[in-house]
């Protein structure tokens, strides 16, 4: 299968894999290799964070206390239309972390795209048994946040420190 192909081959089926441009049968058959075989599930990953840091990635991911913090680096939007959106998505999803803060304080806006990719983050880590919350919103993304209820399951905390106290309280 895909193993068995010489490496220029390999690398332009995970580029195209990584571009979302293999039809739905090729998809399968590609996800379904690259699970099961360690050699290429490593070499998917190495290319998909070579991909991400050549797209000059806007978050930051940091470690602290065995909490993740998720930052961005210059401001952005959690919008349909943006790339930021989907980095977010791929930074929780791939990681092993279990316990998650997501740094809004330069997310300018938000809107039904963003607060729902949130809240798969958020579903993601809980179904892993985990638990994420929210750092520095500001006051307009906080506002949606409430009006939406996504604040009782998200909490937003203005302090670094007590957000990762948080998570020592709650177990």
């Amino acid at each position: 299968m895909i193993c068995g192909k010489e490496p220029i081959g390999r690398e332009e089926t995970i580029a195209r894999y990584l571009a979302r441009s293999l039809d739905a049968d090729a998809v399968e058959e590609f996800e379904g290799h690259y699970l099961g075989c360690d050699e290429c599930f490593d070499e998917l990953r190495v290319s998909e964070r070579l991909v991400r840091d050549l797209r000059g990635s806007n978050l930051s991911w940091k470690q602290s206390g065995g909490v993740s913090i998720l930052q961005f680096r210059a401001n952005a939007e959690l919008t349909q239309s943006a790339r930021e959106l989907d980095q977010l998505r791929r930074e929780v999803l791939e990681q092993s972390d279990s316990r998650v803060i997501i740094d809004l304080s330069r997310v300018t806006k938000i809107d039904s795209a963003g607060l729902g990719q949130l809240m798969g983050c958020y579903s993601h880590l809980v179904r892993n048994a985990g638990s994420m919350k929210i750092l520095n919103a500001r006051p307009e993304v906080r506002r949606l946040l409430d009006m939406t209820g996504i604040s009782a399951l998200l909490p937003n905390y203005r302090d670094e420190m007590d957000a990762m106290r948080s998570f020592d309280e709650a177990e």
